[in-house]
């Protein structure tokens, strides 16, 4: 025989202290409180869980029940009051915020007190329900007893109270019955040998009852059975004369034990009985879907107790059967209905067959045909168009069946992330007025209140959080499948299009970035708003026919396509109101039609080749964005069916347009067309009363005279005569910073301080000065004028000594608004500032960012007067400045306690060979956390004030760098290098480009950015979870790059078909660049530029042009005949350049002495994270600058043997 637990004994004793009044106020609240209500939510999830209705949190649930048996004994053995704080609190308000929004709060706030009695009713239950309310409790100790969970292994005694006597025996009776069924249908000998019933009214008149009762099971008791789990079902006595069932003096078989008894309200020694079973099951308690029914019908049924709405309201919930979601939808689908025929439809719809084909899956996947009658009949039939869109959008929403916050749906609702770079929205759903943005935002809100009104969506209280319940999302699910409004299936690598017919009754589709190729010569679409298409490279040609059927088309995108020319049927789209073209690198000429899409409002076709554009746009009187691409056109030879256009943008077109409030136009510098339109160009311009933003290329100083004052318009200007550029200086990253930039100015190439410069300057926040002849410091622009700058690029400016120097007057402020500095390849810069020692407290005390890169005469970053200025500065870049020996230029020989910088949190050092110290043995704020170093050979050994930030997580460097430095005693002590650095410490992997190890992870950590909005993280609390966490984070951070990789734009690469290379540009030494020595502080390897590789790759057989496949997604973008080559290069790059900004390119060349075989040169890393599918083709893999045109005849023939057996040979 087994006894229970002995921790139940010091319950049982405290609580009958409780109940004599004996008990501390401390007991009272550590003991009774807790584990009574502890005790009442475990009996409430317990019920729950064997109700039909499905959580998606239902393996939480029952792992919270699981381990609730430990807590209970961790919390009785214990009799400190910080038990109270242990963690089964926090767990058990997460179980219970599973169940809001489904069960009323009035209620869960019931049970989470521990409060027993919660439906005691001033009105009549109706009998029916009475009778369901036993049968639920029936079926809750039947599935207890028969689910075979580490809960129900683990209990020993189970309590189901009752109402009164006929109850009880109502109930015994259904057990009984319950246990025979399940007997015949499955057998329940490997659970329980059999079940042994004890009625206890049997010895009523005897006072010893309990002893009778264990000699009666001694009796029953056969060998077999004691090693075996036992059923005993023990039928408690009436009143006064109930068992003292204490289990601490009571021996019964191994098994479990279920004591069916009435429950007495108010009697005290119940808590007694309550702590010592490991299930309280209440008849009472399974009012709960009346309860749950009558509180969201809104008590109607009380008010009508004698007519025909009650008894209608017990068949509908006798009918959901306990599914609290299907009788909560149905309850508030009838909230205050007086009138009887929506009563009895609803019942009737209930009752009858719904859609076959969800019955046919909903039976697989466990859902009550009823929940799927609920839902369709009183939730789907009943909402609008607009209303079932967002709920089959909602589907797509990541963890929507856990919680995701209330904005993050609307938005997801009303607009969608474009693949281009555009600051509109695309519209989700569309209403039928005109007033798009505006009214579908108070719609969206409109929808999430009625979605939460009626339960289709729940939220916990004091939450912004929304969940969609998992029996929803899979009925959603597959009606969206049989009869979608949206089709969404972008990046699922389709090479077709879904099956055709089912476009009838679509509202949107998403097929971008996948690998289709042709498209339908007419689909039926009749209902089409949205029709997303971008990404599909290898999409050339579209149908004339394609748009014939689409008469309500509101946004086409097909950006990144290989489309050549837009169809006739273009013009039958007199509803579209956006057309995306970007990126289309072979879209050369833009059709005259384009003119009858009179309601079109947004026009993008930037990155495309044409080349002119066509004067029907004049008649797209409404439109209010367009960014426009122009490539540079050579005069054809005799013969060319291409007529050459004199003008790029015709006479009178830009005026017409006089709804435009944003216009980009980007030109090839070198197209002679433009510099003899722009003027006429720029006075249309200027004439447009709605204009806000311009984008356009100035070829002249003297044009910016036709600027107006008065008009408050975002210019973003290039300014000079600019020509294409293959080698750009400036990281990827400070150019997106510009560009991001409103009211931005980059002015090239510039001589002498142009007045008409001057003069403009005051009105923009971003100035991009590049490869300036003269200039010597920014002073020379005048302060005063760049008193709003907030973003400044300096590059290339070979004569600047200083960025601004203190001898020239002004009495504003300097540089006051400046946030972001960025200086690279500087041949004379010496110094930031230069001049009086006392420089105005405004001078750059906006700074966050400075990036310093290739400044060979810099030796002074920050003097002391210099760093209180910098008090918000966060992130310090110092690359390859060969004189600088420290950050900080401090030479007197006093001691300096003040702490400086306070909000630098990011310092990058590399390629500084002369850094003996980092500050110069200043202190520096505690906000530093993360430091990174390469090549600084004489930086030997770090002081303590350089490193005591206390949010230091990360030092990255040279493995063998960082071994020898050495740690002062004196500062250190004699152990030396503290351990918590070595945990924090990250070596530099020598073998990797620097550079895209650090694209790499800075890509990973922008993902990473965008979860956390959606996921709240955990805080660790072990030590063991913080290692881990501590791990985690240094996996994140990005790693070091090589800033003075050159970089090289693709879209700048090829300039123009025909244009012969007399060598790679990209391989030219830096240093021969704009005058610039090569600096002698890079190491010698750095010469064979780590971010090149070269493999060799067989032609596959019939092919005279294209290489094998190697698994990537590459687009072509370019050809040239190379000086010293018979066949032409081609040029690739990632087809996701536009998309994730990824810089991979590939460089194909066939070899002259071997046709069967190519060059294939890699220029950078995927950081988009494609991955090869495959390997498709023999390589070999050389170091840049190994590879010659002689390769094959050098390589041994142990080497080549196995290759060439592989390679295919050309017919």
């Amino acid at each position: 025989m087994q006894h229970m637990n002995p921790c139940l004994g010091k319950a049982r004793d405290f609580l009958k202290k409780e109940t004599e009044g004996t008990s501390t106020i401390k007991d009272e609240f550590s003991y009774k409180e807790e584990l009574l209500s502890l005790m009442r939510i475990r009996d409430f999830i317990s019920l729950l869980l064997t109700y039909p209705v499905k959580f998606e949190e239902e393996g939480i649930l029952k792992a919270w029940t699981n381990a609730f048996s430990e807590w209970k004994a961790q919390l009785l053995s214990n009799d400190d009051d910080a038990m109270v704080k242990k963690p089964w609190r926090v767990l058990t308000e997460r179980a219970l915020t599973f169940i809001e929004g489904l069960v009323p709060v009035e209620i869960t706030s019931q049970i989470k007190r521990g409060e027993r009695y919660i439906f005691n009713h001033n009105y009549a239950v109706p009998e029916s329900v009475r009778h369901l309310s036993s049968d639920l409790a029936v079926e809750q100790l039947i599935q207890t007893l028969f689910s075979g969970d580490d809960y129900a292994r683990s209990m020993r005694h189970v309590r189901l109270s009752t109402r009164n006597f006929a109850e009880k025996m109502d109930v015994v009776n259904k057990i009984a019955q319950a246990l025979e069924d399940k007997h015949h249908r499955f057998g329940i000998d490997k659970d329980f040998p059999r079940a042994l019933w004890i009625y206890a009214s049997t010895y009523e008149n005897e006072s010893n009852a309990e002893d009778r009762i264990q000699e009666e099971i001694s009796l029953m008791m056969t060998e077999e059975m004691e090693s075996k789990r036992n059923l005993v079902i023990l039928v408690d006595r009436e009143g006064e004369k109930k068992l003292d069932l204490d289990p601490q003096k009571m021996c019964f078989p191994p098994g479990i034990v279920v004591w069916i008894t009435t429950e007495e309200e108010g009697n005290e020694l119940t808590n007694t009985v309550t702590c010592m079973m490991d299930l309280n099951i209440r008849t009472q308690d399974h009012l709960l879907p009346w309860e749950v029914s009558c509180y969201y019908v809104g008590r109607i049924t009380s008010r009508f107790s004698s007519g025909i709405i009650p008894f209608l309201a017990c068949e509908i919930v006798e009918l959901c059967g306990g599914h609290l979601l299907a009788i909560v939808l149905v309850a508030k689908s009838l909230k205050n209905v007086e009138n009887l025929q929506q009563w009895e439809r609803a019942l009737q719809k209930l009752g009858n067959p719904c859609y076959d084909y969800i019955y046919h899956w909903s039976d697989r996947i466990g859902i009550r045909r009823v929940m799927v009658n609920a839902f369709v009949y009183s939730v789907w039939e009943g909402i609008n168009k607009t209303q079932k869109l967002c709920l089959e959008l909602s589907l797509f929403v990541d963890k929507i069946k856990i919680g995701v916050p209330s904005e993050t749906l609307m938005f997801n609702w009303i607009s969608t992330e474009s693949a281009h770079v555009q600051e509109t929205a695309q519209p989700f759903f569309t209403t039928d007025s005109d007033d798009d943005e505006l009214k579908s935002t108070k719609e969206a809100d409109n929808h999430m209140r009625e979605f939460l009104d009626r339960s289709i969506l729940l939220q916990c209280e004091g939450s912004s959080n929304v969940r969609l319940p998992i029996e929803v999302y899979n009925i959603i699910k597959w009606l969206h499948i049989f009869n979608p409004s949206i089709i969404r299936c972008g990046a699922s690598a389709l090479i077709e299009l879904p099956y055709i017919g089912r476009w009838r009754d679509l509202i949107r589709i998403e097929l971008m970035d996948n690998k289709i190729c042709e498209l339908p010569l007419s689909p039926d679409c009749p209902k089409l708003k949205v029709l997303l298409l971008q990404g599909n490279v290898d999409l050339m040609d579209i149908p004339d026919s394609f748009f014939d059927h689409m008469p309500l088309l509101l946004y086409l995108d097909l950006s990144n396509t290989s489309v050549r020319n837009l169809p006739p049927s273009i013009s039958k789209l007199t509803e579209l109101k956006k057309l995306y073209l970007r990126g289309c690198d072979l879209f050369m000429e833009l059709s005259p039609r384009i003119g009858q899409l009179k309601k079109l409002e947004e026009l993008d076709l930037d990155g495309t080749l044409i080349t002119y554009l066509p004067k029907e746009i004049r008649e797209l009187i409404n439109l209010q964005r367009l960014n426009l691409f122009f490539d540079r056109e050579l005069r054809h030879e005799k013969g060319s069916k291409q007529i050459y256009k004199s003008t790029i943008i015709p006479p009178g077109i830009i005026s017409n347009l006089t709804l435009l409030n944003y216009l980009s136009i980007n030109v090839d510098p070198e197209d002679e067309r433009w510099n003899e339109n722009v003027t006429n160009i720029l006075v249309e311009i200027f004439e447009l009363e709605r204009l806000e933003t311009v984008n356009i290329y100035i070829p002249k100083t003297d044009l910016l005279e036709l600027i107006p004052a008065h008009k408050p318009i975002d210019f973003r200007l290039v300014v000079g005569h600019h020509m294409r550029r293959f080698i750009s200086r400036v990281t990827p990253k400070e150019e997106e910073k510009f560009k991001q930039c409103d009211r931005s100015l980059k002015f090239v190439n510039g001589e002498n301080v142009p007045n008409r410069v001057k003069k403009n300057l005051g009105r923009f926040r971003a100035l991009y000065l590049d490869r300036h002849m003269t200039i010597k410091s920014l002073s020379e622009f005048g302060l005063k004028n760049l008193h709003r700058l907030q973003v400044c690029l300096l590059g290339e400016c070979n004569e600047m000594e200083t960025i601004v120097d203190g001898s020239y007057s002004y009495d504003g402020y300097a540089l006051p608004n400046l946030e972001f500095l960025s200086v690279f390849y500087m041949k004379s810069l010496t110094s930031i500032y230069k001049g009086p020692p006392r420089m105005d407290p405004s001078f750059l005390h906006s700074l966050k960012f400075m990036a310093l890169h290739t400044c060979p005469m810099l030796t002074t970053i920050f003097s002391l007067d210099f760093l209180d200025n910098l008090s918000l500065l966060e992130e310090l870049i110092v690359v390859d400045c060969p004189k600088v020996t420290t950050l900080i230029s401090y030479n007197s020989i006093k001691h300096v306690t003040r702490v400086f910088l306070p909000r630098l949190r990011n310092i990058s050092l590399l390629y500084l060979p002369e850094l003996v110290s980092i500050f110069n043995g200043l202190h520096v704020g505690g906000a530093l956390e993360k430091m990174g170093f390469y090549y600084c050979p004489k930086l030997r050994s770090l002081s303590k004030t350089e490193l005591s930030s206390k949010c230091l997580t990360i030092i990255k460097g040279e493995n063998r760098w960082w071994k020898s430095l050495k740690w002062k005693e004196a500062e250190w002590g004699a152990v030396g290098r503290p351990n918590f650095l070595d945990l924090i410490f990250s070596p530099i992997n020598d073998d990797t480009d620097i550079m895209t190890q650090l694209a790499t992870r800075n890509h990973e950590d922008r993902g990473s950015k965008s979860m956390a909005c959606q996921t709240k993280q955990k805080i660790p609390e072990t030590q063991e979870e913080v290692l881990n966490s501590t791990k985690q984070a240094f996996e994140l951070v990005p790693k070091l790059q090589k800033f003075d990789v050159i970089v090289v734009p693709e879209n700048n690469m090829v300039s123009g078909c025909g244009d012969v290379e007399g060598s790679d540009r990209s391989t030219v030494p830096e240093g021969e660049m704009q005058g610039i020595e090569s600096s002698p502080s890079r190491p010698s390897k750095r010469k064979n530029n780590d971010e090149e590789r070269k493999i060799l790759v067989c032609a596959p057989v019939g092919s005279t042009e294209i290489p094998p496949e190697d698994g990537f997604p590459w687009r072509k973008y370019g050809q040239k005949q190379i000086l010293g080559y018979k066949f032409p290069r081609n040029y690739y790059r990632c087809i996701y350049r536009y998309k994730c900004e990824c810089l991979a390119r590939k460089l194909v060349q066939r070899l002259d002495d071997d046709p069967n075989m190519f060059e294939v040169t890699y220029r950078g890393e995927h950081t988009c994270h494609a991955l090869s599918t495959s390997a498709s083709f023999p390589l070999i893999t050389t170091k840049l600058g190994n590879i010659s045109k002689d390769m094959t005849q050098t390589q041994s023939t142990s080497s080549q043997e196995p290759f060439k057996r592989d390679c295919p040979q050309q017919q």
